[in-house]
């Protein structure tokens, strides 16, 4: 009887007729309770950032996070020449390539968050067409990451993601992380930089939060519901891949003015007097001249008959200054 090895089958993967090695899977190593009792105040911001966002590239992560000032590490730095500065800017951003890279492996060992890579519009090409099937690394949360996220937050039920949800969301994923980079800017750009904004210190970010009116008989969901104090906005994320009006051949086609004569009947048949006095905003990142804002703000007219309920504006920032208009206006009002 003789012992005859089975040959063993590699694990990696052939593209283009090419053998790829696959990195080891990351498996959950930690219990939660030591997953828990290792993270920083970073760590915790981080994980909540991606919950808010969703999903965040990985070169995002590391300037938002890691990417400190370098006179924080090098005692140099001030004294150093324009040279000097600079090979310590270089110096400080590998620093913070590294650090970021070795913390994301943690969480990911941790069972908290987990990454893509693989572009697959690349993939379905033919082989001597295709350029590179990977790219930018993208971060998401896991089942597990989602609830201790929840959990730290005090998530309200209805706000509360399914594991399902999120990975559905990966299919929308450009809009989704334009809707991100809203929040981040909000969060360490106008809330952090600008004093006239020490009064908005409390305030919360809904991404997909449904909005009812009494009874549920209605509902309208925003891309994200920003709670500025008492102040709601009902935030709109535009892409320019709606029709401002509707053709009157296609009474069902889907348009912002039919989008806004939704929220007009949902705010209408609310009791809820925060609700109620909500205002849409809309966000228009893309927006290259002012024909579509100026669009938006005429149909919103129309629907509301003149009374100021939608801002319209390229960022968080223009809806924001508007708002802040506003109040400083009442307060001079005898």
């Amino acid at each position: 009887m003789t012992n005859s090895k089975k040959p063993k089958r590699s694990s990696n993967a052939k593209v283009g007729g090419k053998e790829i090695k696959q990195k080891k899977q990351v498996t959950n190593e930690l219990s939660l309770g030591d997953a828990i009792s290792r993270l920083s105040s970073r760590d915790w911001r981080l994980l909540i950032d991606l919950y808010l966002c969703r999903v965040m590239p990985q070169n995002v992560i590391i300037e938002t996070f890691f990417l400190d000032s370098p006179e924080l590490y090098y005692r140099e730095y001030e004294s150093a020449d324009e040279e000097g500065r600079e090979q310590l800017v270089l110096k400080n951003r590998n620093r913070a390539v590294i650090k970021g890279r070795r913390t994301l492996r943690e969480l990911q060992i941790a069972g908290l968050t987990e990454s893509t890579k693989m572009i697959p519009d690349e993939m379905d090409k033919p082989v001597h067409l295709r350029k590179s099937v990977r790219g930018e690394s993208w971060y998401y949360l896991t089942a597990r990451g989602l609830r201790v996220v929840e959990t730290k937050i005090g998530a309200i039920e209805e706000s509360k993601l399914s594991k399902v949800e999120l990975d559905m969301e990966r299919a929308k994923k450009d809009h989704i992380w334009e809707l991100g980079k809203v929040y981040l800017d909000l969060r360490y750009n106008w809330m952090v930089k600008f004093p006239e904004f020490v009064q908005f210190q409390d305030w919360d970010w809904h991404p997909s939060l449904t909005v009812y009116s009494d009874n549920q008989t209605m509902e309208i969901r925003p891309d994200s519901v920003l709670r500025i104090g008492e102040q709601l906005l009902y935030v709109e994320l535009d892409r320019s891949t709606e029709p401002v009006q509707r053709s009157p051949f296609y009474s069902n086609q889907v348009s912002i003015k039919m989008k806004l004569e939704r929220y007009r009947s949902v705010m209408k048949l609310t009791t809820n007097p925060i609700q109620r006095s909500g205002i849409i905003a809309f966000i228009l990142p893309e927006a290259v001249k002012n024909t579509r804002l100026e669009n938006i703000q005429k149909a919103a007219d129309d629907v509301f008959k003149g009374e100021q309920k939608v801002f319209v504006g390229r960022t968080i920032g223009d809806i924001i200054m508007k708002l802040v208009s506003i109040e400083e206006s009442s307060y001079e009002t005898p």
